[in-house]
């Protein structure tokens, strides 16, 4: 399969700051897409959207895989994501 080039355009926001939050990334990629190439079902990959500490470690390294970054930069937007959604929770 050949890869999808808005996962080059992600990368580059990535690189340059222009996406700083996880949900940003489906401004650009659809989920139903993000969840086809992870191999998920897309209902499990909306729970996972809405509540981010429910990725795996190996859908994050995936998910890194897919866009073309360390999987640190990945790992990180899915913790602060996660962190929001349970401050937003505790309010």
């Amino acid at each position: 399969m050949a890869k999808d080039k808005r996962y080059n355009a992600i990368k580059e926001l990535i690189e340059r700051g222009g996406i700083s939050d996880f949900n940003k990334i489906f401004d650009i990629m659809p989920p139903s897409t993000m969840a086809r190439h992870l191999g998920i079902n897309y209902n499990n990959f909306t729970k996972r959207q809405a509540d981010c500490g429910r990725f795996t470690v190996k859908e994050i390294m995936k998910m890194a895989e897919l866009i073309g970054v360390d999987d640190v930069v990945v790992a990180k937007l899915v913790i602060e994501a996660s962190r929001r959604q349970k401050n937003k929770k505790l309010k």
